[in-house]
């Protein structure tokens, strides 16, 4: 018999209205695990729905105190046995099959780190937002990529596993991996489905402190900074492009705290425009 080769981590804090569909959403024509790290949730209807998913044998279930999303996913990739590590939020869904093209590309590319693809925003907007191929120059002044990703777990694991404390951890994480020279793979496929509600994701609190959150992720990465020439040599852009990263960074961080979380909300706002015109294209 064929080993499993995807484990699903789904890191879960008092998400028990979202959670069920977010199991459900998980189909692909090969074994998975699904494990589920509760972070320490307070919702008794959240808390009786993962046992009785566990009890199905639907989940595995990894329960810890509350310690954030960062922690939960530490937790996630102990518990998995699997070369490949897919991150789902347990508010999204991902696309059916789609685990599986992912794993069979990073198969055939074993240069690659972690695989990926677009994804459809649905909920409060809906669009398609097509993911951008990688490039870590780009990094150094924004980040374009979800951590809604098929990892090789022991990339993952060799770079000191999801950061925490950092304010913004997907970005870190990806930073880590750009210092020890991962690639990553953008697979052209619908991946997952990322549900938009309230007012996003970000804490506003870390919105507010992203002058101190970009000034630590400068200290930790100051080896790949240090590597801007060499970045922009390897992964060319056009000079508008990277103007217009610099500017953007350039804006968020001399922004008014009390303007930065307006800035992002208009932003996320025009995301819409976004999918029309990359389906246009298309």
């Amino acid at each position: 018999m064929k080993a499993t080769r995807i484990a699903v981590v789904v890191p879960c804090f008092n998400d028990g209205a979202t959670v069920g569909e977010t199991v459900d959403s998980i189909r692909e024509d090969e074994p998975l695990e699904i494990i589920v790290v509760d972070d320490g949730s307070t919702d008794a209807p959240t808390i009786a729905l993962l046992d009785r998913l566990s009890a199905e044998g639907r989940i595995q279930l990894v329960r810890q105190p509350n310690g954030g999303v960062a922690a939960a996913l530490r937790a996630g990739f102990e518990a998995a046995a699997t070369e490949y590590v897919f991150v789902l939020a347990s508010d999204d869904l991902a696309d059916a099959g789609a685990l599986a093209a992912l794993a069979d590309a990073l198969d055939g590319s074993p240069r690659h780190d972690f695989a990926y693809g677009h994804s459809h925003h649905f909920g409060d907007v809906d669009f398609v937002r097509r993911a951008a191929p990688w490039n870590p120059w780009i990094l150094l002044y924004s980040n374009l990529w979800e951590a809604t990703c098929l990892f090789r777990r022991g990339s993952v694991n060799a770079v000191g596993g999801f950061p925490s404390n950092s304010g913004y951890e997907d970005w870190d994480l990806f930073m880590a991996l750009a210092e020890h020279d991962s690639e990553g793979l953008l697979v052209d496929r619908l991946v997952f489905h990322y549900r938009i509600h309230g007012g996003g994701r970000i804490n506003p609190n870390v919105r507010s402190r992203f002058r101190e959150h970009y000034a630590t992720l400068r200290s930790t990465h100051a080896a790949l900074f240090a590597r801007e020439p060499e970045l922009r040599r390897r992964y060319p852009l056009p000079l508008w492009s990277r103007l217009l990263y610099r500017l953007q960074l350039a804006v968020g961080l001399h922004l008014p705290p009390g303007l930065i979380r307006p800035l992002l909300d208009f932003k996320r706002r025009l995301r819409p425009l976004v999918g029309w015109v990359d389906a246009a294209r298309r």
